[in-house]
């Protein structure tokens, strides 16, 4: 059986880390202090730094004051932007089974599913920043 939402650890820690890093002050977060706040791995979050890196999403800086901070691109992406750049794109799923079996009839589930897909669609095009300025 499928599941309604999918969204993986490393994506659910790319999420918490921007909008982390979106809320700071300062300009850049070491690696060590992003995993105290957010109480996730170190190793983890090594590797989830590297994708959103790759993909654009991040800066890096090297040395003893170095860290991470989101790149000019990071602070305009939307919720769908730092999915994608773990866990590719996220598809909507329209039936709980892997092929619709109710064929002319109404989803057992009324409109439930299409209701759920349009609120998470809603929630993937915020932006980051948006997101930090919440209270």
């Amino acid at each position: 059986m499928q599941s309604i939402l999918r969204i993986s650890d490393a994506a659910a820690i790319a999420l918490h880390t921007a909008d982390y890093l979106a809320s700071q002050e300062k300009p850049l977060s070491q690696a060590m202090e992003i995993t105290k706040a957010l109480d996730i791995s170190y190793n983890h979050l090594s590797k989830v730094l590297q994708q959103l890196t790759k993909a654009g999403l991040m800066l890096t800086a090297r040395g003893p004051k170095g860290g991470f901070t989101l790149s000019p691109a990071g602070k305009k992406a939307k919720v769908r932007d730092f999915i994608a750049a773990i866990d590719g794109l996220p598809a909507m799923k329209t039936c709980l089974l892997k092929h619709k079996v109710c064929g002319h009839r109404d989803c057992m589930f009324g409109n439930f599913l299409s209701d759920t897909n349009k609120r998470f669609e809603a929630v993937l095009n915020v932006k980051i920043s948006e997101l930090s300025k919440r209270k």
